[in-house]
């Protein structure tokens, strides 16, 4: 997905020295009646709003005593509302955190131990460390997920264009594709759109031999991320259109991303927006395979926690919160609500139990994993301050495609950037 411009967060969490209140975080420990209160706090569409609250309406049916006050927030908001309200020691005591985010709370004290709280016997074990943080479970997985190339089948139809054999292609093979379908469809719609998501230069650096992190710094050095910037200016106006349009569409999102709209062939997307790129453009959109380096041992693509979900470490609703987490990755019926929103269930069980009933593109998604398993390593958590590599990279991209920086300037001004911000 394309990357989020988001703002940085407050100093005081980036630099670790995060001020504990004297506050207590989330809901009341009981009250007058016996009820509990679990704050719960997310970001996301008002479709994930939607399907969460039918989640949380199952939850509180099943357990009458526990009440969840729920709270949304969009995405540029969403962690500079979280870092606030830790900040005053009043944190929610269930909510969201991504990878890029997950070491840097971990390591300031913020996140309870869930491994304690949680049953995660049937959960996916390579996919559930991803949320640990120096051998601790901290958070626990909504979902898997895996960042691939689609294809929108009509457009390449429509050019007499067949799909490419994802199993030997190389970036040449994927960059000739793209300004071939360019090429036969006319001004307006193009073989591909360019993608600075972090998830992108992950795959590239790994079938380069190299690590995107390596402790708490950059594993990726200035070469490769130059090469990687130079990949989008062979795309650049041939295959993808020219910088002005392709900064343009990266700022939109999947809904208005070149395939959805039938106004492109390609473009890399996570396995659950698979859906929304379907319905999107009426046509048929494929998941394949990313193309390889040459002489690269691996492909690089890798099975992503799409999200995890975190219990506050200060909360006074603990065992309420964890019921609530306990509920969302492990029971059926909060499976068969939620879908793939936050990635496909992650529990054997729950898996099993709503899979025939998934949409079909979710099958198709979890078709492809299933068939790709044995190459899909699975992520540690980040360094503190990687969340604020992606905008980096965006930033330092759109140098690139308009033209005021080198690929190799840029490159060297990100590592050196980004070093400076990883501890």
């Amino acid at each position: 997905m394309s990357v989020h411009r988001r703002k940085f967060w407050p100093a005081l969490i980036v630099t670790g020295a995060l001020t504990l209140g004297t506050a207590c975080a989330g809901g009341d420990s009981a009250a007058d009646d016996g009820s509990v209160t679990v704050e719960f706090r997310w970001w996301g569409s008002d479709e994930r709003h939607q399907l969460t609250q039918k989640a949380v309406d199952a939850f509180e049916a099943k357990h009458e005593n526990i009440k969840v006050k729920v709270q949304t927030f969009d995405w540029n908001s969403y962690y500079d509302q979280l870092t606030t309200t830790m900040a005053a020691g009043d944190a929610p005591d269930v909510f969201a955190v991504e990878i890029r985010r997950l070491g840097e709370l971990g390591r300031a004290g913020q996140l309870a131990d869930v491994g304690k709280l949680v049953d995660t016997s049937d959960l996916n074990a390579q996919l559930l460390r991803s949320g640990e943080v120096d051998g601790v479970l901290r958070a626990v997985p909504t979902g898997a997920n895996t960042f691939s190339l689609m294809a929108n089948t009509k457009v390449l139809d429509d050019v007499g264009v067949e799909l490419p054999d994802d199993s030997t292609w190389s970036w040449d093979d994927y960059h000739a594709l793209a300004a071939e379908v360019s090429g036969k469809t006319g001004r307006g719609v193009y073989g591909t759109q360019i993608n600075f998501n972090d998830a992108f230069l992950q795959v590239f650096a790994a079938q380069h031999g190299q690590s995107l992190y390596e402790g708490g710094k950059l594993g990726v050095t200035a070469d490769t991320v130059a090469d990687w910037y130079g990949t989008h200016m062979d795309l650049l106006g041939k295959g993808a259109p020219p910088a002005d349009l392709s900064s343009e569409i990266d700022a939109t999102g999947v809904e208005q991303s070149l395939i959805a709209t039938g106004k492109g062939a390609m473009g890399m997307w996570w396995s659950n927006q698979l859906g929304a790129l379907t319905s999107g453009s009426g046509a048929n959109v494929e998941m394949l395979r990313m193309p390889r380096s040459t002489g690269a041992r691996t492909n690089g693509m890798f099975l992503q926690p799409t999200m995890h979900w975190a219990v506050a470490e200060r909360s006074d609703a603990k065992e309420a919160a964890a019921k609530l987490v306990d509920f969302l990755v492990n029971d059926p019926e909060a499976g068969a609500i939620l879908g793939s929103d936050r990635g496909l269930p992650m529990n054997s069980k729950v898996l099993a139990d709503v899979r025939d009933g998934l949409p079909e593109t979710d099958q198709k998604s979890l078709a492809f994993i299933e068939a790709n398993s044995k190459d899909l390593t699975a992520p540690r958590a980040y360094p503190d301050g990687a969340g604020e590599i992606p905008a980096m990279l965006q930033r330092y991209g759109e140098e690139v495609i308009f033209g005021r920086l080198t690929a190799q300037k840029a490159a060297e001004a990100f590592v050196k950037e980004a070093n400076g911000a990883l501890h």
